[in-house]
């Protein structure tokens, strides 16, 4: 059967598939990242993001939603950094619930190891997307994008389902 809801894109949505596919499948193994703790690339990436952006002081729920993350998953992550010696939470002295995360002087440790393998990985990426160009690289990240929108409207979609379908429920009394 032919699929011509791609039209001639066949190959770029079979390279964006795979690209999703493959994050997904490894997004969450622990361990893959430094030798020094088990982390998930999910937790590396919030790690990286706070220290990063360790002087804006966001709160849990402006991190959250920068990454794309929803509230109870982002919480979890955070968790379990924080078990592993690589943040530390702080409330602000005039808002208790507002809760800012700072990284450990171990997640900058673990982050120098994490960059020099990540900077090798990484190169073949950087060096395309060098060859290709600004205005290339600006196309390529608006697709990415995209299709990230994408994803998260199916997502919501089916959220929005499965909530109207659990309310359409009617118990019955055994």
């Amino acid at each position: 059967m032919e699929l011509k809801w791609m039209g001639s894109h066949r190959t770029a949505v079979e390279a964006l598939i795979r690209c999703g596919n493959s994050y997904s499948q490894a997004v969450n193994l622990a361990g893959l990242m430094t030798d020094k703790v088990e982390i998930s690339a999910t937790e590396l990436q919030v790690m990286e993001y706070i220290l990063e952006n360790e002087e804006r002081r966001e709160n849990m729920s402006q991190v959250a939603q920068r990454l794309n993350l929803n509230q109870s998953n982002f919480s979890k992550i955070v968790s379990q950094l924080v078990s592993k010696g690589l943040l530390a939470k702080y409330r602000t002295a005039n808002n208790r619930k507002n809760i800012i995360i700072q990284p450990t002087d171990f997640a900058r440790e673990v982050y120098m190891d994490y960059s020099q393998t990540a900077a090798l990985t990484w190169k073949p990426i950087f060096d395309t997307l060098d060859e290709m160009g600004p205005e290339a690289e600006k196309d390529f990240i608006r697709i990415m994008n995209l299709f990230a929108d994408s994803c998260n409207e199916a997502r919501r979609r089916l959220c929005e389902r499965d909530n109207e379908e659990t309310e359409e429920l009617e118990l019955i009394k055994l």
